[in-house]
C-alpha cells in the first residue's frame, strides 16, 4: 500500500559533454517580467522561428510574439495580441506552423471574478509578424462551473488540403477535482470548431483526485492526433497511469496505457513544474516519446519513455539527467523535441550545481540528446551560460511554468525564463549539436519594473509596503489560495497581518506599471 500511495503522488503532479558557451541575449523587449515562452520552428525553413510568451503590461498580462528569419541573429519588434475585452488578461500561449505560410497561436483571454472569457486562436499569414482576428475555440462556460480554459495546447495537422487544428485544455486551476481534460478540433484551419468532449473514457478515466489533468498533444507522421494524460482511479488500476489517447473518426478515441507508475522515491515537492511533453517522430511512423518528471530515486528527475509501434507497447522509463541519483538536486520544467531525422533532444531546469537541495535554489538549463541510431542519451550539456538565482516570482502563477526546445539540421534552439538580471526575462540559445558549440544566447527582455520594499520581513503584526504607483496587494499562501486582498492608493502602505496564520506567503503587488511579487514570512 505504501508504494501505491507514493506512486499516486507522482501522477498528481503531471503537467506536474558541455560545449563552449557564449553570453546569452534577451530577445523579448518587454517590461517588468516575461515568462512561459513557447517557440515554433518553420519546418520548411529552420532559420525561421517565432517565440511567444506571457508578458506584463500595465495591470494586465498580454501575449507577445517576436520573429526571426535568420536563426536568431536579429528579431522583429514584439507584436502584442489584443484582448477581447479591456478587462481581460491573457495567458498560456502555444503555437504551431501549418501549410502555405500559415501559423497559429492558441491562448487564454479571460478574467476571474466575475469569471468570463475563452480559449482563442489567431492566425498569421506572414510568418508571425502580424496576427489576424481571434476566433473562439472553447468558452469559459462550456462545462458549467469547471471553466475549461487552463493550459490550452495547440497541435496542427498540415498534411491534408486544409490545416486541421486540435486544442486540449483542462479546468481552471482553482476548480476542485474531479476534473477531466477537454478536446476540440477544427476541420477548416480554425474558422469553426467542433463541440467539445472529455478526452478520457471508461477504462481510462482520470479519476476523482487529480487536480490538473493536462493532456499533452502531438501529431504523428501520418497526421493522426494523439495525447497523453494522467489517470488514477483504483477501480480501473491500483496504480497511477499515463494514458495515450488517439483520435479516430469524428471525436472518438482509442486508448493505450503509456506508463503505469508502480515505483516512487517518496513524496515530491509541490512547487516543482512537473509537466510532461509528448512528441511524435516525423521521420519514423509510430515512433513517439513522452518526457516527464518523476521521483523514482529520491528526488525529481527527468524520465523518458518511447514506443515504436504507435503506442501499443512502451519502453521502461529511462533517467535522462546524469547527475548523481538521489542527491536531492531537483530537475523540473522538462521539454523535448524530435528533429527531421528522428533524433530526440530533451531539456530541463537543473539544480545540480546549487549549494543546497529543494526548489528554492539557483538554476541552470541543461539538455541531452538521443541520436536516432543510438540506444542511449548522450552525456548532459549545459544550455544556459549563467546560473540564475532563486526568486519568489517562481512561486506565483506567472512564475515560468515551462521552457521550450526544438532541433533542426543538427542545431538546437532553446527558450526559457530566468531572473539573472533581477527581473524574469526570456532567453534564447542556439547550439550546434555535432560540435557541441553554443553559438548564441540572447535575452528577449530589457526593461525593468520599479522596486517595492516590504519591511519588516519576517513580520508579525504589521508590515510596511513602499513603492511607486501601487494600486493593490494580494496575499497568497503557497498553494495559491488568496488570504488577504487590499486596495492601495499611496506610495507607502501599512498592512495589518495580525489575523493571518504564521507561515510563508506570496505578496502580489499591483502597480500602474504591472505586477511585482515578493515572498514574505509571517510569524
Amino acid at each position: 500500500m505504501k508504494a501505491i500511495v507514493l506512486a499516486v503522488t507522482s501522477a498528481l503532479c503531471l503537467f506536474s559533454n558541455v560545449g563552449h558557451a557564449q553570453s546569452n541575449e534577451d530577445i523579448s523587449g518587454g517590461v517588468i517580467w516575461e515568462s512561459e515562452p513557447y517557440m515554433a520552428v518553420d519546418p520548411l525553413n529552420p532559420q525561421h522561428l517565432v517565440v511567444a510568451w506571457m508578458g506584463s503590461a500595465g495591470s494586465a498580462l498580454n501575449i507577445k510574439t517576436v520573429t526571426t528569419f535568420n536563426g536568431g541573429a536579429t528579431w522583429s519588434s514584439p507584436a502584442v495580441i489584443p484582448h477581447q475585452s479591456p478587462t481581460y488578461t491573457s495567458a498560456d500561449v502555444s503555437m504551431a506552423f501549418g501549410q502555405s505560410g500559415n501559423m497559429y497561436t492558441a491562448y487564454i483571454d479571460s478574467r476571474k471574478s466575475p469569471d468570463s472569457g475563452a480559449v482563442y486562436i489567431v492566425k498569421s499569414t506572414d510568418g508571425g509578424l502580424t496576427w489576424g482576428s481571434a476566433t473562439q475555440v472553447i468558452s469559459g462556460f462550456a462545462d458549467g462551473t469547471k471553466y475549461p480554459l487552463d493550459r490550452p495546447w495547440l497541435a496542427v495537422n498540415s498534411k491534408g488540403a486544409v490545416d486541421m487544428l486540435y486544442v486540449t485544455s483542462k479546468p481552471a486551476p482553482w476548480v476542485a477535482p474531479p476534473n477531466r481534460p477537454y478536446f476540440v478540433k477544427s476541420y477548416d484551419a480554425g474558422i469553426t470548431w467542433s463541440a467539445w468532449r472529455n478526452i478520457d473514457s471508461t477504462g481510462y478515466l482520470v479519476g476523482n483526485v487529480i487536480q490538473a489533468p493536462m493532456a499533452a498533444p502531438a501529431i504523428d507522421s501520418a497526421g493522426r492526433f494523439h495525447c497523453i494524460y494522467p489517470a488514477y482511479l483504483p477501480s480501473e488500476s491500483l496504480y497511477p497511469r499515463y494514458i495515450m489517447a488517439t483520435n479516430g473518426p469524428g471525436n472518438s478515441f482509442s486508448y493505450n496505457t503509456a506508463e503505469t507508475i508502480t515505483a516512487s522515491g517518496g513524496t515530491i515537492d509541490t512547487l516543482a513544474k512537473a509537466g510532461g511533453k509528448f512528441i511524435c517522430d516525423p521521420a519514423h511512423n509510430g515512433h513517439f516519446a513522452f518526457v516527464h518528471i518523476e521521483n523514482r530515486l529520491g528526488d525529481l528527475d527527468v524520465f523518458s519513455i518511447e514506443t515504436t509501434d504507435g503506442g501499443v507497447t512502451w519502453s521502461a522509463p529511462v533517467r535522462v539527467n546524469d547527475d548523481a541519483a538521489g542527491n536531492g538536486k531537483m530537475q523540473d520544467m522538462a521539454w523535448a523535441n524530435f528533429d527531421e531525422n528522428g533524433d530526440l533532444v530533451t531539456a530541463w531546469r537543473d539544480r545540480r550545481n546549487a549549494p543546497g537541495t529543494g526548489y528554492e535554489q539557483p538554476t541552470e538549463m541543461w539538455g541531452a540528446i538521443k541520436w536516432f541510431d543510438s540506444s542511449a542519451f548522450s552525456g548532459n550539456f549545459k544550455i544556459s551560460d549563467t546560473a540564475a538565482p532563486y526568486d519568489s516570482i517562481y512561486l506565483h502563477g506567472p512564475g515560468n511554468d515551462f521552457m521550450n526546445v526544438a532541433m533542426a539540421q543538427d542545431t538546437l534552439s532553446a527558450v526559457w525564463g530566468d531572473v539573472r538580471t533581477g527581473a524574469l526575462n526570456i532567453w534564447f540559445s542556439r547550439r550546434a549539436m555535432r560540435t557541441g558549440v553554443t553559438t548564441m544566447v540572447k535575452n528577449i527582455v530589457t526593461e525593468r519594473m520599479p522596486g517595492v520594499n516590504i519591511y519588516p520581513n519576517p513580520g508579525s503584526q504589521r508590515i510596511t509596503i513602499e513603492g511607486a504607483g501601487m494600486t493593490g496587494i494580494m496575499l497568497n499562501d503557497l498553494s495559491g489560495k488568496v488570504v488577504l486582498k487590499k486596495k492601495i492608493d499611496a506610495a507607502r502602505f501599512v498592512l495589518d497581518i495580525s489575523g493571518i496564520v504564521p507561515g510563508e506567503y506570496i505578496a502580489v503587488i499591483n502597480t500602474q506599471n504591472g505586477m511585482i511579487t515578493r515572498k514574505i514570512e509571517i510569524r
